[in-house]
C-alpha cells in the first residue's frame, strides 16, 4: 500500500523539537550569562570580541545536543506501547528521563568545554560532573531544563488531546470568525456495532473501541489525517484538498487502518473472540468552519457535506460495501491509480436531497478479502 510522499509525521516531530530546544537554550545563554563576562564571572570557551555572538554559539551547541538526543527519546516513545500509558504518566516519564540525559549531557559539556580550554587534565567524567554542579549555572541548566521539558512535553499532550494542528488553530484564532473551507471527510463506524456491545459488556466493549483507534493511530500519522471527533465508536476524519489528494490519502487511510487491525487479528479474536471491522462513507465540499464554546473550546465543522458522508457510510450494510463515496466524490477524485478500484454500488435516496444519488463502492487490489457479516 502506497503512502504519502509527504515529510513523514515522526521526522516533523523531531525536528520541532531540536528546534525548540535550540530556541530554549539560546534564550537560556542570553539570560544566564550575557553581560556578566563585564563582571569577571564568566569566561566564554574561546577568545572573541563578539562576547554575545560565542555565547549564543555555546547556546546552539548545547540546543543542538538537547534536541537531537531528546527527538530520538521521543521517537522511541511513539511505540504502540506507549499510546496505552495516562497522560499524566507519560509526562512523567518523559520529564524524568529528559532530566536523566541533562545530566549526562552536561558531563559530555563540561568535559568538552575543559578540552577546548586546553586543560585534559581534569577531564575524568564524574570529577567534572562534581565541578560543574559546584557551579552554580550548573545548577541552573538542570532546573531550567527540567522545567522546559516538563512545559513541553504538557504542551504536546494537550496538544494530542486536540488532534494535530488543532491547538495551533484555537491559539491563533484562525476560527474565531468563521471561516469557508473545501474540506473531505470521512465517517468511520464499527460494523454489528450493537451486537458487539451486547455480547461483550460495557467494559470489554469499551476497550475494543479503545484497541480499534489505537490501531487508527499509524493511519493518520501516514495519511495526513486530521481527527475532529470520535463519537462512540465512531470517528469522524478530515483533509485539507491537498493533504486528502495526495496519494488519494482521504482514501488509502481506511486500507491502512483496516491492514492494522488485520495484522492483529490475532490479539483481537483471542481477547475479544472477534476481529472488528469498519464501514465508511467520504464524501467533500465547500464547510463552514468556527471556533465553538467558551468552558470547552473546539473546531467545528458546519455543511451538509457531513450530514452527506454520514448517510451514505449508512448504506455500506445494506449495499454490501465497507467504503462508499458518492458519484460526485467519485468525479473529484478522477480516475483510480492501478492499485484501486472505483465499482458501481447502486443509486439511493439520501435524506435532504431532492434526488436519488449514485453511490460508488472502493476496493484495494492486492489485499486479502476477509469474511464480512452485514448485519447490525
Amino acid at each position: 500500500m502506497a503512502r504519502s510522499s509527504g515529510l513523514p509525521r515522526h521526522s516533523r516531530n523531531v525536528a520541532i523539537t531540536l528546534l525548540a530546544w535550540v530556541g530554549a537554550a539560546l534564550l537560556f545563554s542570553f539570560i544566564r550569562l550575557y553581560g556578566i563576562e563585564e563582571e569577571g564571572l564568566y569566561r566564554p570557551m574561546a577568545s572573541s570580541r563578539d562576547v554575545l555572538s560565542t555565547i549564543l554559539k555555546e547556546g546552539f551547541i548545547l540546543g543542538l545536543a538537547f534536541g537531537l538526543i531528546f527527538g530520538l527519546l521521543d521517537l522511541l516513545m511513539g511505540l504502540r506501547w506507549w499510546r496505552s500509558l495516562s497522560y499524566g504518566l507519560i509526562i512523567l516519564i518523559r520529564t524524568l528521563a529528559h532530566i536523566v540525559l541533562t545530566l549526562g549531557i552536561m558531563v559530555l559539556a563540561f568535559w568538552w568545554l575543559q578540552v577546548w580550554d586546553g586543560d585534559p587534565a581534569r577531564t575524568q567524567g564524574w570529577e567534572v560532573l562534581r565541578e560543574g554542579m559546584h557551579l552554580k549555572t550548573g545548577l541552573v541548566l538542570l532546573v531550567y531544563t527540567s522545567v522546559v521539558s516538563f512545559l513541553f512535553n504538557f504542551i504536546r499532550q494537550v496538544a494530542a488531546m486536540f488532534g494535530p494542528g488543532t491547538l495551533a488553530k484555537l491559539i491563533s484564532g484562525r476560527y474565531h470568525q468563521p471561516q469557508e473551507e473545501w474540506r473531505i471527510f470521512m465517517f468511520l463506524d464499527l460494523k454489528s456495532s450493537t451486537t458487539y456491545a451486547e455480547r461483550l459488556g460495557h467494559v470489554l466493549y469499551s476497550e475494543l473501541i479503545q484497541d480499534c483507534f489505537y490501531d487508527l493511530t499509524d493511519a493518520i500519522q501516514q495519511h495526513g489525517v486530521e481527527v475532529y471527533q470520535y463519537v462512540g465508536d465512531e470517528a469522524v476524519l478530515t483533509w485539507q484538498p491537498r493533504e486528502g489528494l495526495r496519494n488519494l490519502n482521504c482514501l488509502r487511510a481506511y486500507f491502512s487502518f483496516e491492514a492494522s487491525i488485520q495484522r492483529r487479528a490475532r490479539y483481537y479474536f483471542d481477547k475479544y473472540d472477534l476481529v472488528p471491522v469498519f464501514k465508511a462513507g467520504v464524501n467533500a465540499g465547500l464547510v463552514m468552519v468556527a471556533e465553538v464554546g467558551v468552558v470547552k473550546k473546539e473546531i467545528a465543522y458546519h455543511s451538509d457535506v457531513l450530514n452527506t458522508a454520514a448517510r451514505v457510510q449508512g448504506y455500506c450494510n445494506k449495499l454490501g460495501h465497507r467504503l462508499l463515496m458518492p458519484e460526485a466524490m467519485k468525479d473529484y477524485l478522477g480516475d483510480p491509480p492501478p492499485d484501486l478500484t472505483y465499482s458501481y454500488a447502486g443509486t439511493v435516496p439520501l435524506r435532504g436531497k431532492s434526488s436519488e444519488v449514485a453511490l460508488y463502492a472502493v476496493e484495494a487490489l492486492g489485499t486479502e478479502e476477509h469474511a464480512f457479516a452485514f448485519s447490525e
